[in-house]
């Protein structure tokens, strides 16, 4: 018996990390996919008794020696036309990495997939000081098998399930219904899905600045950094996705697949801005001043915010208009209460022990008629 919660075949925790230089024709960029798995067992059982206090570790590297890349290049570089892009991936590297811990009721499989393509072809327009980069690359994304040949023999890096092949045969065997076990690493959708515009984005002119030099820290050109993962209003609460599916053997287990939120950072050299060009979002970039930009259509309008703060301004000058002439008015009239003279005081407290406390009450002398209300 199968119960499947979180039935969107989305199952990504990408990290992606990049710096685009103006005098390179290619970038190196680190996607990292991340994913932890939970075997738990709450009731015992046989898959229990395998997987109590096991520890193991499957680690590899790949790179264009390994058979097995040039169809991942091929794979890759297929999916970025599907997403409009028109960079070009030459080569690629991969470091791989599951570590099995068993525990007393659950074991976990941590999974950590480094994927670092060079990709070319990247700059749609380039001029002296000026360019224009295309931003699709960042959403590359794999559903297909990646066979690659290692030391484990033909390993799938895009399934989970391969690791669990190779380090608990048996138990993979009998956890051949779960499906979630297998949903792809290789995904950085969900960097694609958050547009530019949402981004934040700042620039470094430390690198331009004189003093510097003395640290030894110098460049020509400011740096710009744009990034995404950050929690707010407008893009939303960064939450944990969970996958959760049960099943029936000797007794029930219960996997579950834990993934964080998406976060990625791209840096440029220059000042840096956001358009679209035929659809599509881009960068563009400027040596030695700021871009300026017309907003997306689905961006909050400049002219709307600006009258916001207009009318905040003409909010606190007629507060401020108001509160002066109350406190002119207040000086007119004076004391608006009994004046202290008329009043006559008596004590009320009593000792306590050693201590006294000071306390007293007072009342208006009587007969007195006092041109002051109480």
């Amino acid at each position: 018996m199968l119960l499947v919660s979180g039935l969107v075949p989305y199952a990504s925790a990408a990290q992606l990390d990049a710096a685009i230089l103006s005098e390179k024709d290619f970038v190196e960029p680190s996607f990292q996919f991340l994913r932890v798995i939970y075997i738990e067992y709450p009731n015992d059982g046989e898959i229990s008794e395998s997987l109590r206090n096991t520890k193991q570790t499957l680690s590899f590297v790949a790179d264009h020696s390994t058979p097995g890349t040039d169809e991942l290049v091929k794979q890759i570089n297929q999916n970025l036309k599907t997403i409009s892009s028109s960079a070009v991936v030459t080569d690629v590297k991969i470091q791989y990495q599951a570590i099995l811990q068993g525990n007393e009721h659950s074991a976990v499989i941590e999974y950590k997939v480094q994927l670092i393509p060079t990709i070319t072809n990247h700059i749609l327009e380039k001029s002296f000081e000026k360019s224009t980069v295309d931003a699709n690359w960042r959403g590359i994304s794999l559903d297909v098998p990646i066979i690659l040949q290692t030391e484990y023999g033909s390993f799938d890096v895009n399934n989970p399930k391969s690791a669990l092949n190779v380090m608990m045969p048996e138990i993979s065997e009998k956890l051949n219904g779960v499906t979630i076990l297998e949903l792809p690493l290789i995904d950085a959708s969900g960097i694609m899905t958050l547009p530019l515009h949402k981004w934040h984005s700042l620039f470094d002119n430390t690198a331009i600045m004189s003093d510097a030099i003395e640290y030894n820290y110098a460049g020509k050109n400011v740096i710009t950094h744009y990034s995404m993962g950050e929690c707010s209003i407008e893009v939303g609460m960064c939450n944990d996705r969970e996958w959760i599916q049960e099943i029936e053997l000797d007794k029930k287990y219960v996997v579950k697949i834990i993934e964080s939120s998406d976060d990625a950072t791209i840096s440029f050299e220059g000042y840096v801005d956001t358009i679209r060009v035929n659809g599509n979002e881009v960068f563009q970039t400027n040596l030695k001043s700021l871009v300026i930009q017309k907003p997306d259509t689905d961006e909050f309008p400049a002219t709307v915010m600006y009258g916001m703060a207009g009318i905040a301004a003409i909010g606190a000058v007629v507060m401020f208009v108001i509160s002066d002439r109350k406190l002119k008015k207040d000086k007119d009239e004076g004391q608006t209460g009994v004046d202290p003279a008329h009043l006559k005081s008596y004590e009320t407290s009593s000792s306590a022990g050693s201590y006294k406390t000071n306390r007293g009450e007072s009342y208006l002398i009587p007969n007195h008629k006092s041109k002051m209300p109480l």
